[in-house]
């Protein structure tokens, strides 16, 4: 199966009885040099994202599959998940990098 892979990712933040598309960003642009590594990664979400507010957010693709899920706190990525808690899937993020 080919990696999945789009330079545009919509924004998704997850609120406490729904998730809702992140207005004040509503595109995360990705490069491939950026799935280099996880650290690479990572910083690449640092620069993008120093001012969002504390929360778990999504990065959707443009056939509303789930990129990639990570936890923002304190200008931080504290913890990107390898798959899906609700339905156990490995987020196509971790074919690029290792989770």
């Amino acid at each position: 199966m080919p990696k999945q892979f789009e330079n545009k990712l919509a924004v998704m933040r997850v609120r406490t009885k729904f998730i809702a598309p992140y207005r004040k960003c509503r595109y995360f642009y990705l490069e491939k040099k950026n799935l280099k590594s996880k650290r690479a990664f990572k910083k690449h979400v640092r620069e993008i994202a120093e001012n969002w507010p504390n929360g778990t957010y999504y990065l959707k693709l443009s056939t509303g599959k789930v990129f990639a899920r990570f936890d923002w706190i304190n200008g931080k990525v504290k913890k990107l998940y390898k798959e899906s808690p609700a339905t156990g899937k490995i987020y196509p993020i971790c074919d690029w990098i290792r989770c």
